[in-house]
């Protein structure tokens, strides 16, 4: 019964141990615990105020390894602290200076971005150099100037003691010609007199031979005024016979032979001998003195008009193609054609447009036609803008009028070259008629020139 109690009693002891054991555990474990929480809570504000220098990710990145291996003794901070404090030393000479903007830093110092100081002395020691190299070399070449310059000047003076010992020579040598200068002067104004007087008795004389021949020259332009006026008097009797008696325009070309075919036919007195063409038209006159070529008035026509239809040697038949009622054509009417003579070849300028067909439009075709037809008819058609000194008739076409010059608003290229051609027109028109005038040619226009000719169909 002993043994019984002894062991119930060790397993109770036991069990007490155990349990106090267990509650001293719990007690330690729930301690610990609490100081495992303080410690993480500490651990973790230690890393968020370490993040503050450097984050978890960077403490792994190699620049931060290399910094942690290059401190040495000093702390991380104290280390980066002393290398900022020489960048600056270094960068602006100053290692209490306050690091300016990077951006604006590189601008102060003329970099391009993304530019480096280390770039930019570099450039600036290499230019330098340059520099040092091209002013080593002006100060040579400077020298070798100086030394030019004083070798220069050593032969300057030389030069100046040679000229002062050439003049003092020369000095010398003129004074023999000064002296012998002193004697010729005297004799040359000697000369210089007696030229004078020379000269005046010449001059005399000369205005004698002078007034003698201004006394001719008076008279010889005496004679040619009269001769002048007698010359102008000729001249206007001839052209008042021209213009009036043999005016070429009023010449009579030829006579009515004979009348046929109950007047619708007659014969005329001009044939192949005398250069008469097929289709050529005369205009019928009662007689010479009826042929009006200045006017322009349909009542200055003939009595009639007629067209060569069939040409024999020394006659030609024509066809009565106009006629006014009440004035037959009789034998020993005249016939007249400004274009045509038997013996002279007139000769014609024709310019402008014209209406030859009377359809409204004057054009530089019709006047073609017109040019041919005086050719064919026996007339020489001359060419140009100037009336020549032998011009019989100038024909003129449709007056051109006068342009509006454009406006301001209006004066392309276009508008003010149409504007000069169409003033040109003008001009040289009024200028021909004018030369004409003033020349004394029979000026024809159109209409004279269908009155003229005996045709309405030029």
């Amino acid at each position: 019964m002993a043994i019984r109690s002894s062991a119930g009693t060790g397993v109770t002891i036991s069990l007490v141990v155990f349990v106090l054991l267990t509650v001293l555990l719990l007690a330690g474990s729930i301690l610990l615990w609490g100081k495992l929480q303080a410690a993480q809570e500490e651990a973790a504000k230690a890393d968020e105020n370490l993040s503050s220098f450097v984050r978890l990710a960077e403490r792994n990145a190699p620049w931060f390894q290399r910094l942690e291996t290059s401190h040495g003794r000093d702390t991380l901070m104290g280390h980066l602290n002393d290398r900022y404090e020489a960048l600056r030393q270094f960068t602006f000479g100053n290692s209490d200076a306050s690091f300016p903007d990077l951006a604006a830093a590189r601008t102060q110092a003329g970099l391009a971005e993304g530019g480096s100081m280390a770039s930019a002395v570099a450039d600036a020691t290499r230019r330098i150099a340059d520099l040092t190299a091209a002013n080593s070399a002006l100060t040579a070449r400077t020298a070798n100037a100086e030394q030019d310059r004083d070798r220069l000047d050593k032969q300057l003076q030389e030069a100046g003691s040679e000229r002062d010992a050439l003049l003092a020579a020369e000095s010398e040598q003129l004074k023999g010609y000064t002296e012998a200068d002193s004697r010729h002067a005297t004799a040359i104004q000697k000369a210089v007199s007696d030229f004078g007087r020379m000269q005046a008795t010449a001059r005399d004389q000369l205005n004698g031979t002078i007034s003698e021949q201004q006394d001719e020259v008076d008279r010889l332009t005496k004679n040619n005024k009269m001769l002048s006026s007698k010359l102008r008097d000729l001249d206007a009797r001839l052209n008042r016979d021209r213009l009036n008696a043999t005016n070429p325009a009023a010449l009579v070309d030829g006579t009515i032979l004979d009348i046929v075919g109950g007047g619708d036919m007659v014969y005329i007195d001009r044939g192949r001998n005398d250069q008469i063409v097929l289709g050529m038209t005369f205009e019928v006159y009662e007689s010479a003195d009826q042929i009006q070529a200045e006017s322009e008035d349909e009542n200055a026509r003939g009595k009639a008009s007629i067209q060569v239809i069939k040409i024999g040697d020394a006659s030609a038949t024509a066809k009565v193609i106009r006629r006014v009622k009440g004035r037959p054509v009789t034998p020993g009417n005249v016939i007249t054609n400004a274009i045509y003579d038997p013996e002279y070849k007139f000769r014609f300028l024709v310019h402008g447009k014209y209406d030859l067909d009377h359809d409204g439009k004057a054009t530089l075709n019709e006047a073609q036609y017109l040019r041919d037809r005086i050719s064919r008819w026996g007339g020489e058609v001359v060419t140009g803008t100037e009336i020549p000194g032998d011009l019989d008739f100038l024909v003129l076409g449709t007056k051109p009028r006068n342009p509006i010059q454009p406006g301001v608003n209006q004066r392309s290229t276009e508008a003010m070259n149409e504007y000069r051609r169409l003033r040109t027109a003008v001009d040289t028109y009024q200028a021909l008629l004018h030369q004409a005038q003033q020349a004394r040619i029979p000026v024809l226009n159109q209409t004279r020139l269908e009155i003229l000719t005996g045709r309405t169909d030029l």
